[in-house]
C-alpha cells in the first residue's frame, strides 16, 4: 500500500471511531440529577447563587453549586461566609444536617457535614469522604455517598444557601430556591425509567423508547472498565479491599469471595450495601473459586490458588463480624478429579465442601449464578449496529443454550442439607426463554467475553437486593 492509500485508511478508521462515538453519545441518555436554577438576586455576593443540584446518579449524591462571582475555598473559611444545603428529613420544618463546601487547602475545595439540633445548633461535625471538582473558580461539584451525610432510603428534602461578609450582615445571603424545598428521595439505585435490568422487569414491564439505540458505555470504552470502586485494605494473601458504606456508619459487614467472576459482581452488591447500610469486603482472586476441588491449573497457579483459598477461610475466621458471605467463580473452570472419581460431582462437591468449612460466624452464604457468556464477534456486531443506527440488543443477540453453561455452585446451592447457603439466579435480566442480549436497557452487559459492565452489574442490584431481603426477612 502506497502512503496515500495508509493516510486514506488512517483517516477512514479515525471517522468510523468518531461515527461510533457521535452515534452512541446521541443516544445516550442524561444520568444526572436535575439542577435548580435561581435569579442574580444577590449583586453583592460572589456567591449569589446560579444554580445548585443535589440528587442521586446511581448509589450516588452528586452536589453541583454555581455562583454569579468567581470564590476561591479558602475564602469559605472567613466567618460569615459559607456555601452550603440544608438537609430536612420527613416532614420536619427544620434542618437536621448541614453539608457545606470547606477549604481543603492548598486551593482545594472539601465538603464537611453538620449535624443539627432542632434549633440550629451544632451536635456533631466531620469531613465528608467525597470525590470535588472545579470546572472554574464559579463552580464545584462533589459526588459522596448518602450514608456519608446520615440520609438513609426514603424521602429528604434540601435549600440551599451562601452567605457572604457585607452589612446589614444577611444582606449578602442567599437561598435556592429561594421559597420552599426541593423534595428528593434516596433509592436503591436512581437511573432513567427502564434503564439497563429494569427494562426486563417481570413483574413491572418498562420499555423507554429513549434507549432503543442507547449503548453504555460502547464496547471499546467497556473493555478497560474496572470493576466497581473498592479501596485496598490489605495487598497480603487475601488481597483484600473495602467498599460500601464506611465502618463508623454501617449495620453489618459482609464478603464477596471468589475469582474475577466474584469481582464483577461488585457493582450489584455495592447497591445492596448502600441500601441496607453495610460495610463490604472483597476477597477474589482471579482464576481461583472458593472450592475444596483441585482446579485444573498448571503447578505454580495451582499452588498460589490453594494459599489464597487457606488465607480466606483464616481471615474469615479472624472477622467473626462477617455474617454474609456472597460467592461466584466463573462456570466451567474446571477440575483435576482423582482417579475414578466424575469430575462433575467431585466440581460439586468443592463447593459443598468449602461452604462447610466457613466458621459458623458466617450465617448466611448467598450464591450468585455465574453470568452468560458471550461471543467472540458480539462486539464488533455492537460497534456495527451503532454506526448503522440500529437496535444492538436484538441485531446482536445470540443463543441462551450456548451462552448459559451448567453451574456446578449453583447445582451445589440446589442441593438440601445447608440452610444457610441460598440461590440467586438473575440470568432472566440479561436472557429469554431462546436469547440473550448484548444490550440490555441501552447498558452494554458484558465488558469481555465473561465479565459484566460495571453499570449493568449495577443495574442489577436492585433484583439482588429483592433476593437479599427475602434470606433476611422471610415470608411466614
Amino acid at each position: 500500500m502506497n502512503a496515500a492509500g495508509r493516510i486514506l485508511r488512517v483517516f477512514s478508521s479515525a471517522l468510523a471511531a468518531l461515527a461510533v462515538c457521535a452515534a452512541s453519545a446521541a443516544a445516550a441518555p442524561n444520568r444526572d440529577p436535575l439542577p435548580h436554577s435561581d435569579s442574580a438576586d444577590v449583586p453583592a455576593s460572589p456567591l449569589d447563587l446560579r444554580a445548585v443540584t443535589l440528587g442521586q446518579r446511581g448509589t450516588q449524591l452528586v452536589m453541583r453549586i454555581t455562583t454569579e462571582g468567581e470564590w476561591n475555598p479558602a475564602q469559605l473559611a472567613v466567618a460569615g461566609q459559607a456555601l452550603c444545603i440544608d438537609l430536612y428529613y420527613g416532614n420536619l420544618s427544620t434542618p437536621r444536617s448541614r453539608v457545606c463546601v470547606r477549604d481543603g487547602g492548598a486551593g482545594a475545595a472539601g465538603v464537611a457535614y453538620t449535624r443539627l439540633d432542632p434549633f440550629g445548633g451544632t451536635v456533631s461535625s466531620g469531613i465528608v469522604p467525597a470525590v470535588v471538582s472545579r470546572a472554574d473558580n464559579r463552580s464545584v461539584e462533589a459526588v459522596f455517598d448518602p450514608s456519608a451525610v446520615n440520609l438513609n432510603q426514603g424521602r429528604y428534602s434540601w435549600q440551599a444557601l451562601s452567605k457572604w461578609s457585607c452589612e446589614p450582615p444577611a444582606a449578602c445571603n442567599d437561598l435556592a430556591p429561594d421559597n420552599g424545598n426541593v423534595i428528593a428521595q434516596i433509592k436503591p439505585l436512581a437511573e432513567p425509567p427502564c434503564f439497563g435490568a429494569a427494562s426486563r422487569n417481570p413483574r413491572f414491564p418498562c420499555i423507554n423508547p429513549k434507549l432503543r439505540l442507547s449503548v453504555m458505555p460502547v464496547p471499546a470504552d467497556a473493555a478497560g472498565d474496572p470493576n466497581a470502586p473498592c479501596v485496598i485494605v490489605s495487598r497480603n494473601v487475601p488481597y483484600t479491599c473495602q467498599f460500601g458504606v464506611r465502618t463508623a456508619r454501617s449495620d453489618r459487614t459482609v464478603a464477596v469471595i471468589g475469582d474475577s467472576h466474584a469481582a464483577h459482581w461488585r457493582g450489584a452488591i455495592e447497591v445492596v450495601a448502600q441500601a441496607r447500610r453495610w460495610t463490604g469486603y472483597s476477597l477474589t482472586r482471579s482464576g481461583c473459586p472458593l472450592s475444596t476441588a483441585t482446579p485444573d491449573l498448571d503447578p505454580a497457579r495451582r499452588k498460589s490458588c490453594a494459599q489464597w483459598r487457606n488465607a480466606v477461610f483464616a481471615w474469615l475466621r479472624r472477622h467473626p463480624e462477617v455474617r454474609t458471605v456472597f460467592v461466584s467463580q466463573l462456570a466451567g473452570l474446571g477440575v483435576r478429579a482423582p482417579r475414578g472419581r466424575s469430575s462433575r460431582e467431585y466440581e460439586v462437591e468443592g463447593f459443598v465442601r468449602a461452604w462447610q468449612r466457613l466458621p459458623k460466624t458466617v450465617r448466611h452464604v448467598i450464591v450468585l449464578r455465574d453470568t452468560p457468556v458471550t461471543r467472540d464477534s458480539t462486539s464488533s456486531c455492537v460497534e456495527r449496529a451503532i454506526r448503522r443506527n440500529q437496535r444492538a440488543d436484538t441485531t446482536c443477540a445470540f443463543s441462551r443454550s450456548s451462552a448459559v453453561r451448567r453451574d456446578p455452585a449453583a447445582i451445589a446451592a440446589r442441593r438440601r442439607g445447608n440452610p444457610r447457603v441460598h440461590l440467586v439466579d438473575l440470568t432472566r435480566y440479561m436472557c429469554g426463554p431462546r436469547l440473550c442480549y448484548p444490550v440490555v436497557g441501552g447498558v452494554l452487559v458484558q465488558k469481555d467475553l465473561t465479565h459484566l459492565t460495571p453499570l449493568f452489574a449495577s443495574t442489577l442490584g436492585p433484583f439482588l437486593l429483592k433476593s437479599v431481603n427475602r434470606v433476611y426477612e422471610p415470608r411466614s
